[in-house]
């Protein structure tokens, strides 16, 4: 398995990727673009991403796994960054990997990654083959209003006492965005477009012939009661939750299993 690191992206916005040959050098048979989620979500899935590139690997399918500029390992300012901005950065990602043309690219995109890609394969020139979107984040406002809520409930468990007693001890201040939650800074630019964000909506895209999976969460609602049927849109539910904004899943070897299951069969 051969594994390299790339950088790439515009000079003003550098970004930097692992990318990860098919296994044994054959000619990859097909191409995927792995879209993480943000913060905290990024850094505890990082297990899920690492084990898919490895699996696509010995499946004969090379990956590209990065970092939006300004998280992770790409420079720049978290504080500035805003949804539009990762839609380029993840048009930018898709092109370095669909550079040659000759193979299908298809994309997996996980919590707010998923949503950034859905929103980039809108605007593609040559859109992605199929897109897997896990566990998208559904509305924008319920999403900072969970961030705050992990962000209470990691300090609740660190001093073991409930945030209400913390609080009013004096001990820690009150979470507010924009500002710093769950160890990450959220700028004005990307709160304000998580408030505006949309319903999560995937017919757009099935109507520019996109072939789209959707996992969800059994015991959650979703926005697909209304889509059942339509031949473009596979449902998967998600066979082992796992709340990535919580320090449980930290310093994992946590990769649910049906992840790779789901991604080889979009190829089918």
């Amino acid at each position: 398995m051969t594994i390299s690191i790339r950088h790439f992206g515009r000079w003003d916005r550098p970004m930097v990727g692992v990318h990860v040959a098919a296994d044994g050098g054959a000619s990859p048979r097909a191409r995927f673009l792995l879209c993480r989620p943000l913060g905290q979500e990024a850094v505890r899935s990082a297990a899920v991403f690492r084990v898919a590139g490895e699996r696509l690997s010995r499946e004969g399918i090379e990956s590209l796994r990065f970092d939006y500029h300004g998280t992770g390992d790409s420079p720049g300012a978290e504080s500035t960054q805003s949804l539009d901005d990762w839609v380029q950065d993840t048009l930018a990602a898709h092109e370095l990997l669909a550079a040659d043309g000759e193979l299908p690219v298809h994309w997996f995109g996980m919590g707010l990654g998923a949503v950034v890609a859905l929103r980039a394969a809108l605007l593609a020139k040559h859109p992605p083959r199929h897109l897997v979107l896990w566990e998208p984040v559904f509305k924008g406002s319920h999403y900072l209003d969970a961030l705050i809520a992990g962000h209470k409930a990691e300090l609740a468990m660190m001093y073991a006492q409930p945030w209400e007693q913390i609080a009013s001890s004096g001990k820690v201040t009150e979470p507010t965005l924009p500002g710093d939650v769950l160890g990450f800074e959220l700028g004005e630019r990307l709160v304000a477009d998580l408030r505006a964000l949309p319903d999560f909506n995937v017919l757009p895209a099935l109507r520019r012939g996109l072939r789209i999976t959707c996992a969800v969460r059994g015991d959650q609602p979703h926005p697909f009661n209304g889509h059942a049927g339509l031949p473009t849109l596979k449902l998967h539910t998600v066979e082992h939750p796992t709340d990535w904004m919580s320090s449980q899943a930290m310093g994992t070897a946590i990769a649910p299993p049906d992840i790779p299951r789901v991604l080889l069969a979009s190829l089918d």
